[in-house]
């Protein structure tokens, strides 16, 4: 068939004249297109159990239909809900998200589109394209909710008792379309099931349902902006009855193009694969070894640290714990105690049973440190008491629980005004209320000279983390927030003294590096509440899977907490560090928040950062409330920002990839 047919000639002499094949692996469907000297071939299948087997039935059955062979393709990339399982040995390949593929086929498919909608089986997008090249420019995709995907309307049609393919033409046929939630899959179900029993006309609730995915869809097309010119597509697009309700809630027509919408991830990722193939041919590849930093001594001085303090074996007589980066650690280091801070990223177990006594509304990050006291985590159980510098209030309440069930523990106040006229005094008397009741734990007193000393110690510390961040500015950086976030979290770990011996060895490694001048990819600075040891998914994805480089940290667990220095004067040693922390890069807790916000923005320029990841724990009201404020910030400086809430689930890995690859798609577009 002639590729003229269904894309207008000036649109096809764009596509470079390669034989190519692009696959998209939906979670009902998978489809296929062949492209090859002005032909295009296409093939639909129900995607198997295994999508490596499903991705080979699909190219066998096109290269039978173009007369070809395995060695007249010159480049495949798989797109879709199964792209990553698909692999092919003999043909050069590439995985491209179904983002870009999809707006790269509505580009060529349509005729000016600017907006698409993608619903497909398991998941729905909105996605806006720059209608001249099909590049995207922004894009929303549904949380972890079936509510506004195919799945919903298959589950709908069960309880409805017809075929899911025929629920569409019912719905048209609706007088009184009932009224179904859009917000929530299980509600929706549920009215549904009651519908039914009232009598309701399934062409009703059938109208009602559609209409419910479409409030959904609305949503999501609000968020990227909703202009004329929109082209539906994904596996639910063929459904007659959810094209009708998307227009009426968008208020004009869908086009029709002229080869089913439901093959636009393929052909996108057909001509992808033709780019792909004309980049082959022009690029060299650099052979040369690149440096690796070895941390592996800091490592495992971190784990015997961790080991000693569970066996409490550390010489020291007590072991304290602590929740907040505004606790200092020259008062407790002073007060001759072994402290560590709590950083635990729970697992499934944990976070359960840290929710049995929190509200579900708390972040897993509470219900983590909960848990972990509570399914007896070697480490925390051999603490003797916890402090916390209230910042959340969920973390105070998880402070009180502590104290309740567990552990013996303490909440100190923060003020919230970080330069009120009497904020240090207020601060520096909290910060002494601390260290009495270390004296009384301990039973020995504190030295004014020994908090001096280890104040030095400290400073040093933080200064040789900040050079070895600095590192990271460079073009080609020689670590990323794989190996930087390791090397941060033995602050709270190591001995000052052991610390400072093994920066100095990381600082020498790096100070020694070859440097190579060999551009990384993307360049990206994490934003927003902390990241948890353990809570490594999002950074495995951009730094293991995407080659971006995390070039810093603005978060109290990364680099921030060492971004300052406390005065080493005659003076009350107290009040210097109470200042100090006051002044430091503040938590979004602290008033003003555009303190907060102005240091993110400065640091994203001194790293030189190609673009923002805000990351934030899902329920956190410091960090989640605020984000809209952060995000308007970048976007005034022509940083692109991608809003992160996370949760330390296991299930939503995929998604979140898709929507991190297809923002690195846009950045390394532009």
């Amino acid at each position: 068939m002639k590729l003229s047919e269904i894309i207008s000639e000036e649109k096809a002499g764009l596509i470079p004249e390669k034989t190519t094949i692009g696959i998209d692996i939906g979670s009902r469907q998978s489809k296929a297109i062949l492209l090859s000297g002005g032909e295009y071939y296409v093939h639909i299948i129900p995607t198997g159990f295994s999508m490596t087997e499903t991705a080979g039935i699909l190219k066998e059955n096109l290269l039978r239909q173009a007369g070809l062979t395995e060695e007249d393709i010159d480049f495949i990339v798989t797109t879709g809900y199964g792209r990553i399982a698909v692999h092919f040995d003999k043909i050069p390949n590439k995985i491209v998200t179904e983002i870009s593929c999809h707006g790269l086929g509505a580009f060529y498919l349509g005729d000016g589109i600017k907006t698409i909608v993608d619903i497909g089986g398991q998941d729905s997008k909105a996605i806006r394209i720059d209608e001249n090249d099909g590049r995207v420019v922004d894009f929303v995709m549904n949380e972890k909710c079936a509510a506004g995907t195919g799945r919903f309307l298959e589950k709908a049609a069960n309880i409805l008792g017809v075929g899911v393919e025929k629920l569409g033409q019912l719905s048209l046929e609706a007088t009184n379309p009932s009224d179904i939630s859009s917000q929530c899959v299980v509600f929706s179900e549920s009215e549904i099931v009651s519908g039914r029993a009232k009598g309701e006309n399934v062409s009703d609730i059938a109208a009602g349902v559609h209409r419910s995915v479409a409030r959904r869809i609305q949503n999501l097309l609000a968020r990227v902006g909703i202009e004329p010119n929109v082209l539906f597509t994904g596996g639910v697009s063929n459904n007659i009855g959810m094209r009708k309700a998307i227009e009426d809630v968008v208020g004009f027509p869908i086009q029709t193009p002229k080869l089913n919408a439901v093959y636009a991830g393929a052909l996108g990722a057909a001509v992808y694969a033709a780019q792909f193939a004309v980049k082959k041919e022009k690029s060299s590849t650099y052979e040369g070894e690149g440096f690796k930093l070895d941390i592996s001594e800091l490592e495992n001085a971190v784990e015997r640290a961790k080991e000693n303090f569970a066996k409490k074996e550390t010489g020291k007589k007590k072991h304290i714990a602590y929740l907040c980066a505004y606790t200092p650690l020259e008062i407790m280091s002073a007060a001759n105690v072994a402290h560590i801070r709590m950083l635990h990223a729970g697992n499934s177990k944990e976070v359960t049973a840290g929710e049995v006594i929190t509200q579900s509304v708390f972040c897993d990050y509470t219900k983590s440190i909960i848990g972990a006291i509570a399914e007896n985590n070697p480490l925390y159980s051999s603490v003797d008491k916890v402090y916390n510098f209230n910042t959340c209030d969920c973390m105070k309440k998880t402070t009180e629980a502590i104290n309740d069930q567990f552990l013996p523990a303490m909440v100190f106040n923060l003020p919230r005004l970080t330069h009120g006229r009497n904020s240090a005094e207020f601060y520096a008397a909290e910060l002494k209320g601390f260290a009495n009741d270390l004296e009384k734990l301990t039973g020995e007193v504190i030295d004014e000279s020994e908090i001096r000393r280890y104040t030095a110690l400290y400073n040093e510390a933080r200064a040789l983390l900040r050079k070895i961040s600095e590192y990271r500015k460079e073009e080609s950086p020689l670590l990323g927030n794989t190996e930087f976030q390791k090397i941060a979290y033995s602050y709270y770990y190591l001995p000052v003294e052991e610390l400072i011996d093994q920066l100095k060895k990381i600082d020498k490694q790096l100070e020694d590096a070859p440097r190579t001048g060999i551009k990384t990819g993307p360049r990206i600075l994490i934003t927003g509440g902390l990241m948890a040891e353990g809570d490594e998914k999002v950074v495995k994805i951009l730094e293991g899977d995407l080659g971006a480089k995390v070039v810093c940290e603005d978060m109290c667990t990364g680099y921030s907490p060492f971004a300052f220095d406390v005065k080493e004067t005659s003076e009350d040693p107290i009040r210097n560090i109470a200042e100090a922390y006051l002044g430091k890069a503040p938590c979004a807790r602290m008033r003003p928040i555009d303190e907060r916000i102005d240091h993110a923005v400065r640091l994203a320029e001194e790293y030189k950062a190609d673009a923002v990841i805000y990351y934030y724990m899902k329920f956190c009201p410091c960090y989640g409330l605020p984000k809209n404020e952060f995000v308007k910030r970048f976007q005034e400086k022509n940083i692109p920002v991608l809003e992160m809430p996370v949760d330390y689930s296991v299930g939503d890995e995929g998604q979140i990839k898709t929507r991190i690859e297809a923002f690195i798609d846009v950045l390394e577009e532009k």
